[in-house]
Protein backbone atom coordinates (compact mmCIF):
# COMPACT_ATOMS: atom_id res chain seq x y z
CA UNK A 1 0.00 0.00 0.00
CA UNK A 2 1.10 3.06 -0.68
CA UNK A 3 2.21 5.48 2.02
CA UNK A 4 -0.53 8.36 1.29
CA UNK A 5 -2.93 5.95 1.07
CA UNK A 6 -2.71 4.69 4.76
CA UNK A 7 -5.77 4.60 6.36
CA UNK A 8 -4.90 5.10 9.89
CA UNK A 9 -2.81 8.62 9.31
CA UNK A 10 -5.76 9.27 6.65
CA UNK A 11 -8.41 9.20 9.35
CA UNK A 12 -6.26 10.76 11.52
CA UNK A 13 -6.02 13.81 9.43
CA UNK A 14 -9.41 14.22 7.65
CA UNK A 15 -10.79 14.22 11.55
CA UNK A 16 -8.51 16.84 12.18
CA UNK A 17 -7.66 15.10 15.27
CA UNK A 18 -5.61 17.43 17.69
CA UNK A 19 -2.12 16.52 18.04
CA UNK A 20 0.64 16.80 21.22
CA UNK A 21 4.16 16.95 19.82
CA UNK A 22 6.42 16.08 22.74
CA UNK A 23 9.77 16.70 20.96
CA UNK A 24 11.52 20.21 21.88
CA UNK A 25 10.89 23.41 20.75
CA UNK A 26 13.72 23.53 18.27
CA UNK A 27 12.57 20.36 16.49
CA UNK A 28 8.95 21.23 16.36
CA UNK A 29 10.33 24.86 14.75
CA UNK A 30 12.12 22.73 11.83
CA UNK A 31 8.86 20.65 10.93
CA UNK A 32 5.33 21.45 12.63
CA UNK A 33 2.61 19.09 11.85
CA UNK A 34 -1.05 20.40 11.18
CA UNK A 35 -3.64 20.75 14.24
CA UNK A 36 -0.52 20.30 16.70
CA UNK A 37 0.62 21.97 19.43
CA UNK A 38 4.53 22.16 21.08
CA UNK A 39 4.10 20.76 24.88
CA UNK A 40 7.72 18.85 25.10
CA UNK A 41 9.13 16.74 27.49
CA UNK A 42 12.73 18.27 27.73
CA UNK A 43 13.41 21.83 26.53
CA UNK A 44 16.04 22.59 24.15
CA UNK A 45 18.87 22.46 26.93
CA UNK A 46 17.77 19.36 28.61
CA UNK A 47 17.24 17.79 24.84
CA UNK A 48 20.95 18.78 24.36
CA UNK A 49 22.02 17.51 27.37
CA UNK A 50 20.69 13.76 27.49
CA UNK A 51 21.73 13.86 23.54
CA UNK A 52 25.01 14.31 24.40
CA UNK A 53 24.77 12.05 27.57
CA UNK A 54 23.53 9.40 24.61
CA UNK A 55 26.82 9.63 22.75
CA UNK A 56 29.24 9.22 25.69
CA UNK A 57 27.59 6.74 27.85
CA UNK A 58 24.62 5.22 26.19
CA UNK A 59 20.93 4.89 26.50
CA UNK A 60 20.76 4.03 30.16
CA UNK A 61 22.85 6.70 31.41
CA UNK A 62 20.90 9.35 28.98
CA UNK A 63 17.52 8.05 30.18
CA UNK A 64 18.60 8.63 33.81
CA UNK A 65 20.21 11.97 33.09
CA UNK A 66 16.22 13.12 31.64
CA UNK A 67 14.63 11.24 34.53
CA UNK A 68 16.92 13.69 36.61
CA UNK A 69 16.16 16.91 34.21
CA UNK A 70 12.16 16.48 34.32
CA UNK A 71 11.93 15.55 37.53
CA UNK A 72 9.86 16.71 40.71
CA UNK A 73 7.91 19.88 39.82
CA UNK A 74 9.17 20.54 36.30
CA UNK A 75 7.75 17.02 35.89
CA UNK A 76 4.67 17.85 37.19
CA UNK A 77 4.60 21.40 35.31
CA UNK A 78 4.61 19.53 32.02
CA UNK A 79 2.22 16.68 33.02
CA UNK A 80 0.11 19.57 34.22
CA UNK A 81 0.23 20.81 30.78
CA UNK A 82 -0.65 17.70 28.88
CA UNK A 83 -3.86 16.97 31.03
CA UNK A 84 -4.84 20.73 30.45
CA UNK A 85 -5.00 20.26 26.81
CA UNK A 86 -6.46 16.78 26.88
CA UNK A 87 -9.14 18.09 29.00
CA UNK A 88 -10.14 20.55 26.38
CA UNK A 89 -8.83 18.32 23.32
CA UNK A 90 -10.11 15.01 24.76
CA UNK A 91 -9.02 12.86 21.47
CA UNK A 92 -5.47 14.82 21.25
CA UNK A 93 -2.92 11.91 20.26
CA UNK A 94 0.95 12.21 21.58
CA UNK A 95 4.05 11.28 19.53
CA UNK A 96 7.97 12.34 19.31
CA UNK A 97 10.31 12.11 16.20
CA UNK A 98 9.65 8.41 16.10
CA UNK A 99 6.98 6.96 18.44
CA UNK A 100 9.99 6.17 21.02
CA UNK A 101 10.93 6.77 24.19
CA UNK A 102 10.06 10.18 24.75
CA UNK A 103 6.38 9.92 23.35
CA UNK A 104 6.05 6.54 25.59
CA UNK A 105 7.23 7.93 28.43
CA UNK A 106 4.71 11.39 28.26
CA UNK A 107 2.03 8.67 27.68
CA UNK A 108 2.98 6.50 30.70
CA UNK A 109 3.05 9.64 32.93
CA UNK A 110 -0.19 11.00 31.15
CA UNK A 111 -1.75 7.67 31.60
CA UNK A 112 -0.64 7.07 35.13
CA UNK A 113 -2.38 10.69 35.34
CA UNK A 114 -5.61 8.77 34.90
CA UNK A 115 -5.75 9.30 31.19
CA UNK A 116 -4.96 6.29 29.06
CA UNK A 117 -3.07 7.45 25.80
CA UNK A 118 -0.27 5.53 23.67
CA UNK A 119 2.09 7.09 21.35
CA UNK A 120 1.58 7.54 17.83
CA UNK A 121 3.33 4.59 15.65
CA UNK A 122 6.24 6.01 13.84
CA UNK A 123 5.74 9.63 15.17
CA UNK A 124 6.94 12.56 13.19
CA UNK A 125 8.92 10.65 10.97
CA UNK A 126 6.54 8.71 9.75
CA UNK A 127 3.95 11.59 9.74
CA UNK A 128 6.43 13.38 7.53
CA UNK A 129 6.80 10.28 5.46
CA UNK A 130 2.86 10.08 4.54
CA UNK A 131 2.64 13.98 3.49
CA UNK A 132 5.51 13.31 1.23
CA UNK A 133 4.02 10.69 -0.28
CA UNK A 134 1.12 13.09 -0.68
CA UNK A 135 2.81 15.69 -2.40
CA UNK A 136 4.93 13.31 -4.76
CA UNK A 137 2.85 10.00 -5.61
CA UNK A 138 -0.53 11.05 -4.76
CA UNK A 139 -3.37 12.13 -7.47
CA UNK A 140 -3.45 15.96 -7.52
CA UNK A 141 -6.88 17.68 -7.11
CA UNK A 142 -8.11 19.37 -10.19
CA UNK A 143 -6.68 23.25 -9.83
CA UNK A 144 -8.37 26.53 -10.87
CA UNK A 145 -6.04 28.97 -10.60
CA UNK A 146 -7.12 33.04 -9.83
CA UNK A 147 -4.80 35.06 -11.80
CA UNK A 148 -4.91 38.95 -11.76
CA UNK A 149 -2.40 41.86 -12.09
CA UNK A 150 -0.81 42.63 -8.63
CA UNK A 151 -3.79 44.27 -6.40
CA UNK A 152 -6.65 42.42 -8.12
CA UNK A 153 -7.96 41.13 -4.76
CA UNK A 154 -7.21 38.55 -5.78
CA UNK A 155 -6.95 36.92 -1.93
CA UNK A 156 -10.42 38.17 -1.31
CA UNK A 157 -12.35 36.44 -3.83
CA UNK A 158 -10.47 32.96 -3.43
CA UNK A 159 -11.83 33.47 0.64
CA UNK A 160 -15.18 33.84 -0.99
CA UNK A 161 -15.19 30.45 -2.89
CA UNK A 162 -15.72 27.07 -2.13
CA UNK A 163 -12.48 24.23 -1.67
CA UNK A 164 -9.83 26.68 -1.56
CA UNK A 165 -6.14 26.16 -0.92
CA UNK A 166 -4.82 29.32 0.64
CA UNK A 167 -1.30 29.04 -0.40
CA UNK A 168 -0.41 32.73 0.89
CA UNK A 169 -1.96 32.08 3.64
CA UNK A 170 0.13 28.82 4.59
CA UNK A 171 3.05 30.57 3.66
CA UNK A 172 2.63 33.68 5.75
CA UNK A 173 3.48 35.97 2.75
CA UNK A 174 1.73 37.52 -0.43
CA UNK A 175 3.95 36.42 -2.95
CA UNK A 176 5.46 39.98 -3.94
CA UNK A 177 9.04 41.64 -2.76
CA UNK A 178 5.97 43.84 -0.49
CA UNK A 179 4.51 40.37 0.71
CA UNK A 180 5.66 39.43 3.80
CA UNK A 181 2.53 39.13 6.63
CA UNK A 182 5.60 38.73 9.62
CA UNK A 183 7.84 35.06 10.26
CA UNK A 184 7.06 32.44 7.74
CA UNK A 185 7.20 28.86 8.82
CA UNK A 186 10.11 26.80 7.58
CA UNK A 187 10.28 24.87 4.25
CA UNK A 188 9.01 21.33 6.15
CA UNK A 189 5.82 22.97 8.06
CA UNK A 190 4.70 24.52 5.29
CA UNK A 191 5.36 21.42 2.57
CA UNK A 192 3.69 19.49 5.69
CA UNK A 193 0.51 21.70 5.84
CA UNK A 194 0.22 21.88 1.61
CA UNK A 195 0.04 18.34 1.80
CA UNK A 196 -2.81 18.24 4.48
CA UNK A 197 -4.62 20.99 2.35
CA UNK A 198 -4.01 18.48 -0.65
CA UNK A 199 -5.34 15.14 1.60
CA UNK A 200 -8.78 17.56 2.41
CA UNK A 201 -9.30 18.77 -1.26
CA UNK A 202 -8.60 15.71 -2.81
CA UNK A 203 -10.95 16.13 -5.99
CA UNK A 204 -10.51 19.86 -6.92
CA UNK A 205 -9.34 23.10 -5.45
CA UNK A 206 -9.59 26.64 -6.54
CA UNK A 207 -5.56 28.82 -5.87
CA UNK A 208 -4.51 31.46 -6.75
CA UNK A 209 -1.94 31.79 -9.44
CA UNK A 210 1.65 31.76 -7.85
CA UNK A 211 5.43 31.74 -8.69
CA UNK A 212 7.39 29.28 -7.49
CA UNK A 213 8.47 31.56 -4.49
CA UNK A 214 6.58 32.11 -1.55
CA UNK A 215 8.82 34.68 0.34
CA UNK A 216 11.62 32.20 0.99
CA UNK A 217 9.28 29.44 0.47
CA UNK A 218 9.44 27.43 -2.69
CA UNK A 219 6.13 25.59 -3.48
CA UNK A 220 7.30 21.90 -3.84
CA UNK A 221 8.12 20.93 -7.58
CA UNK A 222 5.02 18.80 -8.37
CA UNK A 223 2.92 20.72 -7.26
CA UNK A 224 4.06 24.01 -8.83
CA UNK A 225 4.21 22.04 -12.26
CA UNK A 226 0.35 21.09 -11.69
CA UNK A 227 -0.69 24.50 -10.74
CA UNK A 228 1.17 26.40 -13.69
CA UNK A 229 -0.65 23.85 -16.21
CA UNK A 230 -3.99 24.20 -14.51
CA UNK A 231 -6.85 26.16 -15.96
CA UNK A 232 -6.84 29.79 -15.37
CA UNK A 233 -9.85 32.71 -14.27
CA UNK A 234 -8.75 36.00 -14.73
CA UNK A 235 -10.05 38.82 -12.17
CA UNK A 236 -10.16 42.12 -13.90
CA UNK A 237 -10.54 44.85 -11.89
CA UNK A 238 -9.27 49.20 -12.55
CA UNK A 239 -6.02 50.29 -11.99
CA UNK A 240 -7.34 53.22 -9.69
CA UNK A 241 -9.65 50.08 -7.70
CA UNK A 242 -6.22 48.07 -7.20
CA UNK A 243 -4.42 51.24 -6.28
CA UNK A 244 -6.69 51.64 -3.66
CA UNK A 245 -6.51 47.48 -2.96
CA UNK A 246 -2.57 48.25 -2.24
CA UNK A 247 -3.13 50.79 -0.10
CA UNK A 248 -5.66 49.21 2.20
CA UNK A 249 -3.74 45.86 2.13
CA UNK A 250 -0.67 47.11 2.43
CA UNK A 251 0.32 50.45 2.81
CA UNK A 252 -1.95 51.64 5.62
CA UNK A 253 -0.67 48.67 8.07
CA UNK A 254 3.68 49.06 7.27
CA UNK A 255 6.03 52.10 7.99
CA UNK A 256 8.11 53.63 5.38
CA UNK A 257 11.16 51.83 6.50
CA UNK A 258 9.43 48.49 5.48
CA UNK A 259 8.83 49.88 1.90
CA UNK A 260 12.40 51.47 1.62
CA UNK A 261 14.01 47.56 2.47
CA UNK A 262 11.43 45.98 0.57
CA UNK A 263 12.47 48.08 -2.25
CA UNK A 264 16.08 46.55 -1.99
CA UNK A 265 14.61 43.14 -3.01
CA UNK A 266 13.68 44.60 -6.77
CA UNK A 267 15.89 47.39 -7.03
CA UNK A 268 18.04 45.75 -9.88
CA UNK A 269 15.05 45.18 -11.75
CA UNK A 270 13.50 48.93 -11.21
CA UNK A 271 17.52 50.10 -11.80
CA UNK A 272 19.22 52.47 -9.39
CA UNK A 273 17.73 55.99 -10.81
CA UNK A 274 13.87 54.56 -10.26
CA UNK A 275 14.90 53.09 -7.12
CA UNK A 276 15.72 56.36 -5.16
CA UNK A 277 12.76 58.12 -7.16
CA UNK A 278 10.26 55.64 -5.71
CA UNK A 279 12.15 55.82 -2.45
CA UNK A 280 11.86 59.43 -2.07
CA UNK A 281 8.07 59.44 -3.22
CA UNK A 282 7.44 56.80 -0.61
CA UNK A 283 9.17 59.04 2.29
CA UNK A 284 7.50 62.28 1.34
CA UNK A 285 3.80 60.61 1.31
CA UNK A 286 5.04 59.05 4.55
CA UNK A 287 5.74 62.09 6.10
CA UNK A 288 1.93 63.24 5.12
CA UNK A 289 -1.80 62.13 6.04
CA UNK A 290 -2.10 58.41 5.82
CA UNK A 291 -4.67 58.84 3.39
CA UNK A 292 -4.94 57.27 -0.29
CA UNK A 293 -4.73 60.53 -2.43
CA UNK A 294 -0.68 60.90 -0.63
CA UNK A 295 0.12 57.61 -1.62
CA UNK A 296 -1.53 56.91 -4.78
CA UNK A 297 1.38 58.05 -7.40
CA UNK A 298 3.71 56.14 -6.22
CA UNK A 299 1.34 52.93 -5.92
CA UNK A 300 0.20 53.67 -9.32
CA UNK A 301 3.98 53.84 -10.47
CA UNK A 302 5.10 50.49 -8.60
CA UNK A 303 1.92 48.99 -10.50
CA UNK A 304 1.86 50.25 -14.08
CA UNK A 305 6.13 50.43 -14.96
CA UNK A 306 7.16 47.37 -12.80
CA UNK A 307 4.14 44.72 -11.56
CA UNK A 308 2.19 45.06 -14.39
CA UNK A 309 5.00 44.43 -17.24
CA UNK A 310 6.12 41.43 -15.21
CA UNK A 311 2.84 40.01 -15.10
CA UNK A 312 1.73 40.40 -18.84
CA UNK A 313 4.79 38.56 -20.02
CA UNK A 314 3.90 35.92 -17.85
CA UNK A 315 0.00 36.12 -19.18
CA UNK A 316 1.05 35.97 -22.29
CA UNK A 317 2.52 32.45 -21.60
CA UNK A 318 -0.64 31.45 -19.79
CA UNK A 319 -2.82 32.66 -22.43
CA UNK A 320 -3.69 28.88 -23.37
CA UNK A 321 -4.67 28.45 -19.79
CA UNK A 322 -7.49 31.13 -19.39
CA UNK A 323 -11.01 30.05 -19.48
CA UNK A 324 -13.09 32.44 -18.11
CA UNK A 325 -12.13 36.09 -17.76
CA UNK A 326 -14.06 38.76 -15.49
CA UNK A 327 -15.33 41.14 -12.20
CA UNK A 328 -15.05 39.26 -8.69
CA UNK A 329 -18.77 38.21 -8.67
CA UNK A 330 -18.90 37.19 -12.34
CA UNK A 331 -15.88 34.20 -11.43
CA UNK A 332 -17.80 33.88 -8.43
CA UNK A 333 -20.87 32.61 -10.21
CA UNK A 334 -18.64 31.13 -12.99
CA UNK A 335 -16.91 28.62 -10.14
CA UNK A 336 -20.36 27.85 -8.52
CA UNK A 337 -21.59 26.35 -11.45
CA UNK A 338 -18.76 24.49 -12.19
Amino acid sequence: MSQWNDPHFQALFLSQTPLIDVRAPVEYAEGAMPNSINLPLMNNEERHQVGLCYKESGQEAAIKLGHALVGGVEKEARIQAWLLYLAKNPKAQVYCFRGGLRSQISCQWITEAGVERRPIPGGYKRMRQFFLSWLNDAPLPILTRIGGLTGSGKTDLLLQVENFIDLEGLANHRGSAFGSLGDQPSQTTFENHLAYEILHHSKKAVVEDESVLLGKLILPTRFYKHLRNSEMVLLKIPTEKRVENIFRDYVKHRDVDFFIDSIGFISRRLGGLKSSQLIKEMERAFSTEMILENHSNWITDLLVNYYDPLYYKDLKINSSKIVFEGSASQIKEYLSCR
